[in-house]
């Protein structure tokens, strides 16, 4: 009977951990596969769609995190809900030269000159200069900046790369 006990918790642990690796393995399939390209392209669907503090919502609206959330989501790459703490979602990016479509790009917001209050996306990228546009939820709906703009140019606190 005990051999039998053990036999079952045997099948049972290995069939948990093949579908843990397999979930695993899913999942980054799903990032390698979706390129910088594909996060802009997701984005600009929505361009126009109007500005909607704390909502992520296509048909009501987006604030800035709740829009890079949803594009993300929408290919299936999961990220924190806050521009805070989206920064942590991936890799640092200490040189603009280096930034690249679908990379993250964060701004200190209107209130506070020391902490993250805003978030976009990356949609192209001057090696030379390190200037980029990026698409954001702005306080018109969703549309396209400068970083030259000397809004954003004077507010940008850095850059991540979600995508591997």
């Amino acid at each position: 009977m005990r051999r039998l006990w053990l036999f079952l918790f045997w099948c049972v642990f290995c069939g948990s951990v093949s579908v843990s690796a397999q979930s695993l393995a899913d999942s980054v399939a799903v990032e390698d596969s979706v390129t910088g390209h594909d996060i802009v392209e997701k984005a600009k669907e929505f361009l126009g769609v109007p500005y909607r503090y704390g909502s992520m919502n296509p048909k009501r609206g987006f604030d800035c995190s709740g829009f890079t959330s949803y594009v993300f989501k929408a290919l299936d790459i999961d990220l924190t809900r806050s521009s805070r703490t989206q920064i942590k979602d991936g890799v640092r990016i200490r040189d603009r030269r280096e930034l690249q479509a679908g990379d993250l790009v964060f701004f200190t917001g209107t209130r506070s000159k020391k902490t993250i209050g805003h978030v976009g996306i990356v949609t192209e990228v001057d090696a030379d200069t390190g200037e980029f546009e990026f698409i954001h939820a702005g306080r018109g709906g969703i549309c396209i900046n400068s970083s030259s703009d000397g809004y954003y140019d004077r507010r940008y606190v850095g850059a991540c790369r979600v995508l591997g």
